[in-house]
Order: C-alpha cells, then sequence, then structure tokens
C-alpha cells in the first residue's frame, strides 16, 4: 500500500529540515579539529555557527512572499538546491572566513527550506491536526539531533572534518527528487510589493546585532565600538517598528504580537533559548578541551539528547492535554533550567555514562519545552495569518539560537579571564559558572508564562483529544 501524499509531505519537510539540523549539530563536535586546521582559537569558530543561524534569520521573513510570488515548490527545490551546493563550498573552505561566508549562503538556502517546510506543514494539515503534524516532524528530525554527534565525531577522529559539510549532500538531492516527483504544483499567488527598505532596516539590525554579541567573546575587543554598534541595531529596529505600523504589507507583520497567546510563544522561545540555546555549542567545548574526550567519544556523550527528545515528543501531547498550557510551560521551564545547574557537577572524575543520563535528561525537557512553545503560536491565528507567523515565529527561533551561542561564547570568555587572568582558557570550573547563568536566564524566562491564563490553548487539544 503507497503511503498518502500527507504521509509523504511530512516526510520530505522532515527529510529537509533533518539536513538543517545535521549541518548544525554536526559541527558541534569538530569545532576543536576544525579551529587547529584553520589555525583559530575554537570559541572564535562560534562564528561559523552564528553567521549561519544569522542568514536564517535575515532571510526567513522574504521567505513566504518569494514563495507566493514564484511558487512554493519551485522556490522550495531551489532552496534544496542552494543548501546542497553550499556543502560543497563549506568542505573547501581553507580559512575561517571564507568558512564563514559560505555557511551564510548555505544559511540562505536553509531560510527558505525551514520556513516554506513549516508553511507546507501548515497549508496541509487542520488546525487540530498541527501539533501531531508537527510533533512527527520533529521526531524524525530528531535523528539528525542524534547523528549528529555520532556521525560529526566519527568522521573528525576516522577522516577529515570538511566531509560533516559533505554528508547531508545525499539527503539533498533525495529531497528534492521527492518534491519534484511527489508535491503537487503549487501555482504563483497574487503578492504584494516587497517592502525592501523593511527588510534592510529589519535585516540589517539582526546582523548587526549579532555580530556585535559575537565580538564581545574576542581575545581583543573595543567596547566603545561595540556598544555603538548595539545602539545602531536598535536603533535600527526601532525604525523598522515605526515603519511597519504604516506600511500595508511589511516584512514582519508586528500587528500579530496584539495576540496574547502568539506574543507570548514568540517571547518565551527567545528568551529561553538565550538560556539553553548556547548548550549544544558549550558541551562538546567541555567534554574534548575541559576533559580531554576525543571528538568520537564526544558524540557519543552527547547522542543520548537526541534519544530524550524522541521520548519527549511520544509523552509530550499527553502531559501537555493533561496540565494545559499554562501549567505545562511553567513546569518545564523551571526543570530545564535545575538540570542545568546540575550540570555544573561535571569534572574530571565524572563517570561518562552519568553525563550521558545528564543530556537524555536535558534532551527530554528542552525538547517538551519546544512542543508547548512552538504549538502555542498557533493558538488563536486564522487561516490567512499562518504564512506570517511562520515567518515570525522560525526567524524568532532561529535567531534566539544564534544568540544562545554568542552569549555562551561571551560567559566562557568572561569567566575564563575571572577565574584564570587568561582568556579563553576552558577548564571545566569555568563552564560551570556558564551553566549557572545559563540556568538564571532559563528560569527567567518562566515569568513570561505566567501572563498565560488555563483556557489558553484549550482549542489546539481538546478536538486533538477527540479524535483519540
Amino acid at each position: 500500500m503507497f503511503p498518502s501524499k500527507k504521509s509523504i509531505t511530512v516526510f520530505t519537510v522532515s527529510l529537509a529540515l533533518f539536513m538543517d539540523v545535521l549541518d548544525s549539530n554536526i559541527i558541534n563536535t569538530a569545532i576543536p579539529a576544525m579551529s587547529r586546521s584553520l589555525q583559530v582559537s575554537p570559541v572564535d569558530l562560534k562564528i561559523a555557527l552564528i553567521s549561519y543561524l544569522l542568514s536564517l534569520a535575515v532571510f526567513i521573513p522574504i521567505s513566504g512572499w518569494t514563495a507566493d510570488r514564484y511558487g512554493v515548490k519551485r522556490i522550495f527545490i531551489s532552496a534544496l538546491g542552494l543548501f546542497t551546493l553550499s556543502s560543497f563550498w563549506c568542505g573547501y573552505a581553507h580559512t575561517l572566513p571564507e568558512l564563514v561566508i559560505a555557511r551564510s549562503v548555505q544559511g540562505v538556502g536553509g531560510a527558505f527550506m525551514i520556513s516554506l517546510g513549516r508553511l507546507i506543514i501548515a497549508r496541509t494539515f487542520k488546525k487540530h491536526e498541527l501539533v501531531e503534524a508537527m510533533n512527527a516532524v520533529i521526531i524524525v528530525v530528531s535523528v539528525a539531533v542524534m547523528l549528529g554527534p555520532l556521525v560529526g565525531g566519527f568522521i573528525t577522529d576516522h577522516w577529515s572534518w570538511p566531509w560533516i559539510f559533505w554528508v547531508n549532500i545525499p539527503a539533498g538531492i533525495l529531497a528534492m527528487i521527492l518534491v519534484g516527483l511527489s508535491f503537487q504544483d503549487m501555482q504563483p499567488r497574487k503578492t504584494h510589493p516587497l517592502d525592501f527598505w523593511g527588510f534592510i532596516l529589519f535585516g540589517g539590525s539582526l546582523a548587526v546585532l549579532c555580530l556585535s554579541l559575537s565580538e564581545l567573546s574576542e581575545t581583543q575587543i573595543n567596547l566603545n565600538a561595540i556598544f555603538l554598534k548595539l545602539a545602531i541595531s536598535g536603533l535600527m529596529m526601532l525604525a523598522y517598528f515605526l515603519r511597519a505600523r504604516h506600511v500595508p504589507y511589511p516584512v514582519i507583520k508586528t500587528s500579530l504580537f496584539r495576540i496574547r497567546t502568539f506574543q507570548i510563544s514568540v517571547l518565551g522561545n527567545l528568551c529561553a533559548r538565550l538560556g539553553f540555546g548556547g548548550m549544544p555549542f558549550l558541551l562538546p567545548l567541555l567534554q574534548q578541551i575541559g576533559l580531554g574526550y576525543s571528538a568520537e567519544v564526544s558524540g557519543l556523550v552527547l547522542a543520548p539528547m537526541a534519544f530524550g527528545i524522541v521520548f519527549a515528543k511520544l509523552v509530550a501531547l499527553r502531559i501537555l492535554r493533561v496540565l494545559g498550557y499554562r501549567r505545562y510551560l511553567l513546569m518545564n521551564t523551571f526543570i530545564v533550567g535545575m538540570i542545568m545547574w546540575l550540570f555544573q557537577v561535571i569534572g574530571a572524575g565524572t563517570p561518562v555514562y552519568l553525563i550521558a543520563c545528564m543530556t537524555f535528561v536535558l534532551g527530554i525537557f528542552i525538547a517538551a519545552q519546544f512542543t508547548g512553545m512552538n504549538s502555542l503560536a498557533f493558538s488563536d491565528l486564522h487561516e490567512d495569518q499562518l504564512s506570517a507567523s511562520t515567518s515570525i515565529t522560525s526567524t524568532a527561533q532561529t535567531l534566539s539560537q544564534s544568540l544562545g551561542v554568542a552569549v555562551g561564547a561571551i560567559l566562557l570568555r568572561y569567566y575564563s579571564s575571572q577565574v584564570h587572568q587568561q582568556p579563553l582558557k576552558l577548564t571545566p570550573q569555568v563552564f560551570h559558572h556558564a551553566f549557572f547563568l545559563m540556568g538564571v536566564l532559563t528560569l527567567m524566562a518562566g515569568l513570561l508564562f505566567f501572563r498565560l491564563r488555563p483556557e489558553d490553548g484549550r482549542q489546539m487539544l481538546i478536538k486533538q483529544e477527540s479524535l483519540n
């Protein structure tokens, strides 16, 4: 019996996101080896992560308009092709600036893949089916989370780091074939004029913000120049919000933030990821530089996080239906913060199996957090608001992940200077201080969820419950 069109759609979108997540996770365990090859500090390689995430955040807002203008299928295939081709370039990079440029181009393709994938799911499934459909996508993507550290560690130790980018090429070719053969040819829609200056203000603001925060973790910094750039970023964002109030079709539809549940979902996502968004970047550095693990062992220790994600996705919906969004998010945010504090006990004598168990538990509750925060955004939206909302939610999630990496790098630099009076001397004690403050940031995000009401999001759960 052949799979249904909805099943093929879920699998193909999952495969596209699989590439993105694999590419994001596989680089983490290879950072120490890449730093030696490129002759830079391991912390400096954060810019290779941030540049990719920044491209996602900048180009996601115009992806919906582009798809409507030229057709979802055509743009989705083009995005897959750009992502796949730029993977070759990343592997051939010989300097950090060259790698950053290649990663930025790769991020453009990834931006359209992520946003259009979400949009395709949102247009294919009814509202009461969205939670389950999104859950299915995340479970498939969790395989990439699991394979990322494992494959990255194995390739780094037994081959060479360029192959961490080349391994996602077969998946990209398969995804393009599936889209070309099985996706319905979605015709272009009537579009409004592109808000070009809004795109420049919004994207420029994000770029200046992320790069300025990235500079704060450099060995030598110019605080006056960084603060000036941060002020420019703030002024550009303010100018965009003022412009968006008077433009009929802004790049980011700021009026959606008047919907309380949508606002809480986006801001909660942004703040929570500032806390735990840097963990995938910090943990491999702790294990390989602070504890002396090989890249392969580090990948094995991180792999249980993916099993935790899969486990959470199998039970999170049931718990969410029982507790409701308010109690669920308040309790889960608190637990995530507590777990991050537990990572302060890791030292040279900590058994490997204990660290693996901790990453498994962390994966459970981070995935549970995503289930609640991401689905809440759709609870009070109308059908005609889905395209604009997916741009905002995808942008916020990738931006916050980029900022999470930047915050993690800043904390490493600050505490290494405080503890050892040497910038970027990465001992377990330095990571302990970073984990503590990142746990505090995560707990502070929970304050936003106090604004939720007990009945918020109920329509996302009651209809789903009646079908089972």
